[in-house]
């Protein structure tokens, strides 16, 4: 009697976990609202939710933030959906000819596509090897679809790691903006106190590869989860800084409104091209 108790407790938790990460918010509907067209890229490890609109020779994209990968600082979540999407706000109102939006793996995902969907993907691995090269993967098609020859990248938050990492292994890149990225995650998690990142990739780590690439990091002085310090501490890493710039601003938190912010140095950038 007991282990039949122990079996249904198990089973009952089990569909718990299973509603509770087949439950996100639905992409489709969000990417109809904003003139994209949504789908889902697989790669060799994880399927990864991207939106498209537009073709053209120029595709920017915009790579979202960690999301939701803890509940508390002792217990992480089973669904990484981002209640708050912040990358998939500023893509809706970027009005560049072509823009994409990449997810990060298991977000926006139920089901079948929530294949190797496992804590560390979103928590201590949420920058590793199988993620970054998925990641890269899904760049290509996206890119292809665009019928699309150069990129440019902008990702928040965990997002801006993710954008260059992905920049330090390809050479269609040509520029990278972050916001409130999470540029040196060995120094962000020293910082606050937390568990080191150990199966991640660090963007410090790869300075020599981003040193001719042209970058603008975007920081909140009121940004406690990613202070400016974590982007000062990444930019101490290049020797030769010329294309790497901090732009600093105030009155904004981690996930407030970065829309007029991003829109006037998307302006500037063009506007140098």
């Amino acid at each position: 009697m007991m282990s039949q108790k122990i079996v249904l407790f198990v089973l009952v938790i089990a569909s718990f976990l299973c509603v509770a990460s087949c439950s996100p918010p639905s992409i489709d509907s969000m990417a109809l609202q904003s003139g994209f067209e949504a789908s889902h890229v697989s790669a060799e490890h994880f399927d990864v939710a991207v939106c498209l609109r537009g073709h053209g020779p120029v595709l920017r994209v915009y790579i979202e933030g960690d999301g939701k990968a803890w509940l508390s600082k002792r217990r992480p979540s089973v669904d990484p959906t981002p209640e708050n999407p912040v990358a998939f706000h500023l893509a809706s109102i970027d009005p560049f000819s072509v823009v994409g939006y990449l997810a990060r793996p298991c977000q926006f995902v139920c089901d079948d596509s929530r294949r190797n969907c496992r804590v560390p993907v979103w928590t201590s691995a949420r920058f590793s090897e199988p993620v970054v090269a998925d990641m890269d993967v899904v760049l290509e098609t996206l890119k292809s679809r665009a019928k699309a020859s150069r990129l440019e990248l902008v990702g928040y938050s965990g997002g801006g790691a993710i954008a260059l990492l992905l920049a330090a292994r390809r050479t269609d890149v040509d520029s990278v903006i972050t916001i409130a990225g999470n540029l040196d995650h060995a120094f962000w998690t020293t910082l606050h106190h937390v568990s080191p990142l150990r199966n991640s990739l660090n963007p410090a780590d790869f300075s020599y590869r981003l040193e001719a690439i042209p970058q603008i990091h975007i920081v909140s002085t009121d940004d406690t989860v990613m202070p400016p310090t974590v982007a000062a501490k990444y930019v101490g890493r290049f020797e030769d800084p010329q294309h790497v710039k901090i732009m600093t601003v105030d009155g904004i938190s981690h996930g407030g409104d970065w829309g007029a912010v991003v829109s006037e140095v998307l302006t500037t950038v063009e506007r140098s091209q």
